[in-house]
């Protein structure tokens, strides 16, 4: 049997488990939202700190690197402190983190207030998946976690499109100050939740905390900037964060999850759909200004098909996850997932397929990102650890979200072809995946 198959947390008091469900789902709502929405801001934010666009970009790059950073450790606090308290400290720091970047005086301390809401997201987002998994039995456990993306998916769509609007009407600082009632109503939300969870009463890994954060931030600044240097020193810290960690007495790093097949096998397939996400997506605007030759101003709408798929696949994947098995759901999400980049790469001449590739490569994708992975991961460990394992999933896809779009800038430069390669990279990672996901049932059936 699944470890943590039939085990749920205790029953919840104060707060239905339905509200406390829509309550954490604010959080996701809140969080994707604000990804977007700085997005049409940014022109106004360095005109008003008199900055160059190499600095402007920082306003993402500091909220990627530090939301890496931050979601193991949000994790593992979880199953230290309870998910509770730890999403209560993620949704306090966001707001915290808005209000400072709303009102900063200079653009380094606008980069603090963006740093805070990083680090409060990753008590967010992992904590959700957690909460939400641990709280219904395994036969609801997808449908429920396939919310997350719907959620996400729709958050991501309206942040645009509330910047935009909000930066017509309004100053560009409340495009973070629109975060502080959202985080109040949450917070208020919360506050009646009364849950008990199995804690781990261990001393906190100062030491692996630190030499964690020190090894993904070298090595995520390293990816982002293209620095070869900063990536080989990243490469140098993990064998010495390794013996760290397992001399702790209650490690950060499970080093155990990258030592067995099964555990092994789910991160490094979360890495790859980071990956064949981001590689795939994050250029698009640019391929259908370059290859199709759709104007700058309607570009940006051309992820719209694949967003409004994504969001749908997440939602079936979740009920097809309950009916059919996570293994299954998933091969399917990586082979759609690999026949809509093989389109993109070989098949697109014209808008009408352009679009259609779209759906198909957004519905694998949102089969991918939504329950199987977790549902999987949550089957692979301890109760006690659904914090942490679901906190590394998230990790590793967001470091395959980091180098899918520095591969395919690099391609694109180098290479006349560069979108049919990149396409054609992102369908064999995703084929990749099938393998992989194989050899994990392979590995599961071998420990049974």
């Amino acid at each position: 049997m699944e470890a943590g198959a039939n085990t749920m947390t205790a029953p919840v008091k104060g707060l239905s488990k339905q509200m406390t469900t829509v309550t954490f789902l604010m959080g996701i709502f809140m969080g994707a939202l604000d990804h977007g929405i700085v997005g049409p801001a940014l022109s106004s934010i360095m005109a008003a700190y008199g900055i160059e666009t190499s600095w402007g970009v920082w306003s993402f790059t500091i909220y990627t690197l530090l939301f890496a950073v931050s979601i193991p450790v949000m994790g593992k606090l979880s199953d230290r402190f309870g998910r509770k308290q730890t999403f209560t400290t993620g949704i306090t720091l966001f707001a915290a983190g808005s209000v400072l970047a709303a009102f900063a005086p200079s653009f380094p301390l606008f980069l603090l207030g963006r740093a805070i809401q990083a680090i409060g997201t990753g008590g967010i987002f992992p904590i959700t998946a957690a909460q939400i998994a641990m709280s219904y039995p395994p036969e609801k456990r997808g449908r429920m976690l396939g919310l997350i993306g719907v959620v996400f998916g729709v958050g991501t769509i309206m942040g645009p499109i509330f910047g935009g609007l909000i930066i017509a009407q309004a100053a560009w600082r409340w495009i973070f100050l629109i975060n502080v009632p959202i985080s109040i109503i949450i917070l208020a939300l919360i506050s009646t939740l009364r849950q008990t969870q199995q804690l781990m009463k261990k001393p906190i890994d100062v030491a692996g905390i630190l030499l964690l954060t020190v090894t993904i931030l070298t090595l995520m600044l390293g990816i982002t900037m293209k620095n070869s240097m900063l990536i080989l020193v990243s490469l140098v810290l993990v064998p010495v964060l390794v013996l760290v960690e397992k001399k702790a007495k209650d490690p950060v790093v499970q080093v155990a999850y990258f030592q067995k097949a099964n555990t092994l096998v789910l991160l490094l397939t979360s890495m790859v759909s980071g990956f064949v996400m981001a590689s795939a997506t994050n250029l698009l605007p640019f391929f259908a200004e370059s290859v199709l030759g759709m104007e700058k101003g309607a570009s940006g709408f051309s992820v719209t098909p694949l967003a409004i798929a994504s969001m749908v696949a997440s939602l079936a994947g979740g009920f097809m996850v309950d009916k059919i098995g996570a293994k299954k759901v998933l091969l399917l999400g990586f082979a759609i997932s690999a026949a809509g980049a093989l389109s993109l790469a070989f098949m697109v001449d014209s808008l009408a397929l352009f679009m259609a590739s779209l759906l198909v490569l957004g519905f694998g994708v949102g089969i991918i990102i939504g329950a199987p992975l977790n549902v999987m991961m949550l089957g692979a460990v301890d109760p006690s650890q659904t914090g942490t394992a679901v906190g590394y999933l998230s990790l590793l896809r967001s470091l395959g979200s980091t180098m899918g779009p520095a591969l395919a800038g690099l391609l694109i430069v180098l290479l006349p072809n560069g979108f049919t390669v990149l396409f054609a990279i992102s369908a064999v990672a995703s084929a990749i995946s099938i393998m992989l996901v194989l050899l994990f049932s392979k590995a599961k059936a071998q420990r049974a």
